[in-house]
């Protein structure tokens, strides 16, 4: 790590030392009549390509400019065009300019502008952020350009007050995913996790996007099911200017890259992230009705255990690199006086993963005596990931005041997963235990939509409405695992198979799971300006509706071997102990002295749900002087259904609410660069289709089982939030802020008492609440100093400390009724260093995360809380543009290789402490070196 830092220190400084040194511009641009600064002038110096527009205030900065003297043009709309001769240039000061311009009265007679208002540009989302009624942090596609980040959650990152976990998913003030809504444009994105809510981030090109969002606290026109953050993403419909790119990009994983990689036999499409058929159930395989109600001694068990693949021999081959590449391309086309342009995306992509992981188990805790381990083992895990992602956005301008946009993406993704687990189990497998688990998964994703934006009277009056759709389709088959156990003979020992007396998804199982998710949704969205005492703030009334729809239809199997008791106990001895290959091969399943196949599948083992929320909203925006006030009412009436079974009956949940989500915020300006913003809103949290479906599925991974509550509700929430922002210059910012929120009958992940098994639920606490304070600074040192090198040095850093107690209820037994809310983090911390030479065309950026430890799974009296533990990523990358065609980039993630660790709270005390409290999950996946190259054909 040492040598690390100091090659990276030298690098810096190499570059530092060899820059030439330059000098800046700035200024103030004013209209010459009335005094009143000019927002978004271009300035540029004549005969370059270095320029920028006015920021909120006027005021504009051109840094690294060569010494000597220059003419320097500015110009804006409406005002005559003014040409500055011999600006003198000094190394290392800055020449200061005040720039008036007076109005163009000239015939401009009529225009017609096709272009798209701006909204990706650091000025943009600083004015955006300035305007907007809730508490927001935001990024633009200006930033990401100069970043260099491959994809959305790599941008994340970058954003105040957000985490990234597993490289795709978010966290939004340290609050679980599961809290956290996802909108694409202005339709809500699908959950791309069949478990639980969240979206991955890592599905969109980051060169596909506009801006994104982050809204903390809420207002009527935005879905009120969150407590953490609205996530909302808007992806570039028209490019600049047509082009056509191409790209490719190569990673070295450290234990991994080279390494030895086991996996069973796939399909031919496995390569496109899905099976061809291979692994399902033959289409002559007996039904599960059938399977019941023949005898134990029916030839068709036997005939149905030769007709399944025989899927266990176990290839070793060598991990390649990880490999990706893709094109994009952006047209415009003029059709009379329409003009039609499209920004598409194509990338596919294959990634290898090879790690040891170590599970444990424990007795229960005595009190000053050491905990005693009931399983020890140690995973081997492989994995081959492979994705094809395509996005493809149009938009038809009908004229300057009605636009239409058709945006769609597309995702296969499908991962071949081989976990060889040893180890003991000290009660069953004293001797040793040799465990092991097959597992292919693929999932399909699209999401659609149609948008259109129609202004009247000068943009006084708007209408936008949007229709969207998503799709999502889910498959496992053939999850095959089954246990060993090391048996002393009387010559060597030998690990023999275990055969189950009953059906078990641990022993000698085949499952084989398909899920169908589809959404429909529809809403309209209306705004009316009204002149108001100032004139850049006028009266706003809003109001809409949005209708969204979704269904899910889920169907599980599994089927487990058995030998009879009424075959030969010769012949089961020698089953037991053949390699796992040939043991269950077609000619070892017989009535005589074979296995047979009986089925396993439950009655919980199906349900279909579906969720439909209307929603209706009003509110208004009312400027008194330097306050702000904004506010309404959203109300929301929510149907989730639910059709499954148990062995005792059928299971149905049929929860109907209607629910007032009031708001309220105000801002005060104290300055065009300082604000303070206060605000209240009500939300709701509602449960997930897995959640409260009573299914039940085995983690082999994490040794326990995980099924949903039929019983659980709706969680309601009240948000407060208190920020003061200030805006030195351009794109840069600071705030301090607190936020305090009410739970109302909060979901948590829990874990169940079943027998000596872990099994992992969901259940509603009573009440909790969570508050905290967070700050933000994002600062070029450009505006304090000229010296070479620290002038192209920005800091974007950003932590907050969080406090939570959730209460279980007064009839809770034998625990504490209080402890913090699981899934929340106590503390945040991102920390990123930029360095970009715009001569030089080189970036070099530097990121750092960490969140505080949180509970992973809620305990009982029986079983402690596991904590998931804080853990230290740090990301490096470089790029340097070699041409204005080619870009070449290198980097290193998570150069720390910090281990993933989650411990159980053994001593019930609230806290981890390593010498007291025990691991249950530790594995560390290892460095990633990355090197990718860009090249623009057009």
């Amino acid at each position: 790590m040492k040598n690390v830092l100091l090659i990276l220190a030298a690098y810096f400084t190499l570059i530092g030392t060899a820059m030439s040194q330059t000098g800046t511009i700035k200024g103030v641009v004013a209209d010459a009549q009335s005094g009143e600064t000019i927002i978004g002038a271009n300035v540029r110096i004549e005969g370059t390509g270095q320029g920028v527009a006015t920021d909120i205030d006027g005021s504009f900065e051109i840094n690294r400019v060569d010494p000597g003297k220059h003419t320097l043009v500015v110009s804006f709309i409406s005002y005559k065009t003014l040409k500055l001769q011999e600006v003198q240039v000094v190394a290392e000061k800055a020449t200061r300019l005040e720039v008036n311009l007076e109005e163009d009265l000239g015939e401009l007679g009529e225009v017609t502008v096709m272009a798209s208002r701006e909204t990706g540009t650091n000025m943009a989302i600083v004015s955006e952020i300035r305007k907007s009624l809730q508490v927001v942090s935001g990024i633009s596609s200006e930033q990401i350009r100069l970043s260099q980040d491959g994809n959305a959650a790599q941008v994340m990152k970058r954003v105040s007050g957000v985490t990234i976990t597993d490289n795709k998913f978010v966290r939004v003030r340290g609050v679980d995913d599961r809290y956290n809504v996802v909108m694409i444009n202005n339709a809500v994105a699908p959950s791309t996790q069949v478990d639980k809510r969240t979206f991955s981030f890592d599905l969109i090109p980051s060169e596909n996007l506009d801006r994104m969002m982050i809204y903390k606290s809420f207002s009527p026109e935005v879905p009120g099911d969150f407590a953490g953050g609205l996530v909302k993403v808007f992806t570039r419909n028209a490019p600049d200017e047509d082009f056509v790119n191409f790209g490719m990009g190569i990673g070295f994983r450290q234990g991994t890259t080279f390494q030895d990689y086991k996996q069973t036999e796939g399909s031919k499409t496995d390569f496109l992230g899905f099976d061809n058929g291979f692994r399902d159930l033959p289409a002559s395989f007996p039904s599960s009705d059938r399977l019941i109600d023949v005898s134990g001694a029916n030839p068709l068990r036997a005939e149905a255990g030769r007709m399944l693949n025989n899927n266990y021999g176990i290839k070793t081959k060598k991990a390649m690199p990880d490999m990706g590449g893709g094109f994009s391309f952006g047209k415009n086309w003029n059709l009379g006086g329409m003009r039609l342009s499209t920004h598409t995306n194509f990338s596919m992509g294959q990634s290898f993963q090879a790690f040891t992981a170590e599970r444990n188990r424990y007795f229960f805790f005595n009190p000053g005596q050491p905990t005693a381990k009931r399983d020890e083992y140690f995973d081997s895990y492989y994995a081959k990931e492979n994705n094809v992602g395509i996005m493809s956005n149009w938009l038809l301008r009908l004229n300057k005041d009605n636009t239409i946009a058709f945006r769609n993406l597309f995702n296969q993704t499908g991962i071949n997963e081989t976990i060889l687990r040893e180890g003991r189990d000290f009660i069953q497998r004293p001797d040793g235990a040799r465990d092991y688990a097959f597992r292919y998964e693929s999932k399909t994703i699209y999401t659609g939509q149609i948008e259109g934006n129609h202004f009247w009277n000068d943009e006084q009056t708007k209408i936008n409405w949007v229709v969207g759709g998503n799709y999502m389709g889910h498959e496992e088959p053939d999850f095959r695992r089954f246990r060993s156990f090391y048996q002393n003979g009387v010559g060597e020992g030998q690990y023999v198979i275990i055969d189950p007396p009953a059906s078990s998804p641990q022993d000698l199982g085949r499952y084989f799971g398909y899920m169908n998710e589809w959404g429909l949704s529809q809403g309209l969205n209306f705004e009316k300006k009204f002149k108001g005492v100032e004139k850049d703030s006028p009266r706003i009334f809003r109001a809409g509706y949005l209708a969204d729809y979704k269904q899910r239809n889920f169907e599980a199997r599994y089927i487990t071997y058995y030998y009879p008791g009424s075959s030969s106990g010769a012949g089961k001895e020698d089953l037991i102990r053949q390699p796992i290959d040939q043991a269950f091969a077609p000619e070892n399943f017989n009535l005589q002295d074979g296995w047979l196949v009986q089925e396993g599948t439950r009655p919980t083992d199906q349900y279909d749900a579906s969720t439909f929320v209307g929603a209706a909203y009003m509110g208004a925006v009312y400027p008194i002087g330097k306050f702000n006030l904004s506010g309404g009412l959203r109300a929301e009436y929510s149907i989730q259904q639910l059709s499954s079974a148990t062995f005792g009956g059928p299971v149905n949940v049929d929860n109907r609410e209607l629910v007032p989500l009031p708001a309220v915020n105000v801002d005060y300006n104290f300055s065009p660069r300082a604000l303070v913003r206060a605000g209240y809103g009500r939300t709701v949290n509602r449960p997930e289709f897995r959640e409260f479906a009573p299914f039940l599925y085995y983690s082999f991974e994490y040794l326990a089982g995980f099924s949903g509550n039929p019983e659980l509700q709706m969680a309601k929430i009240d948000n407060f939030d208190l920020r003061y922002e200030f805006y030195p210059n351009e794109g840069e910012t600071f705030s301090l802020g607190g936020f305090y929120k009410r739970f109302d009958s909060p979901i948590e992940a829990v874990g169940r008492n079943v027998n000596e098994e872990m099994q992992f639920s969901y259940r509603n606490a009573v009440d909790a609440y969570v508050y905290g304070v967070e700050v933000e600074a994002r600062k070029a040192l450009s505006t304090v100093t000229n010296l070479p090198f620290l002038r192209d040095l920005s800091i974007n850093a950003n932590a907050s400390l969080i406090w939570s107690e959730v209460f279980l209820g007064d009839d809770v037994a034998f625990q504490e009724n209080r402890r913090a809310l699981q899934g929340q983090s106590p503390y945040v911390v991102n920390t990123s260093l930029s360095y970009h030479n715009e001569k030089r065309n080189i970036s070099v950026n530097a990121a750092y995360n960490v969140s505080g430890p949180r509970i992973f799974i809620a305990g009982n009296v029986n079983f402690p809380d596991i904590y998931e533990m804080p853990r230290h990523a740090i990301d490096l990358t470089i790029s340097k543009m070699v041409s204005e065609r080619t870009t070449l980039k290198m980097g290193v993630q998570d150069l720390l290789n910090f281990q993933y660790r989650f411990y159980q709270d053994t001593n019930y005390d609230g806290q981890i402490t390593f010498d007291v409290d025990e691991p249950m999950y530790r594995w560390r996946r290892g460095r990633m070196l990355t090197a990718s190259f860009n090249y623009k054909l057009k």
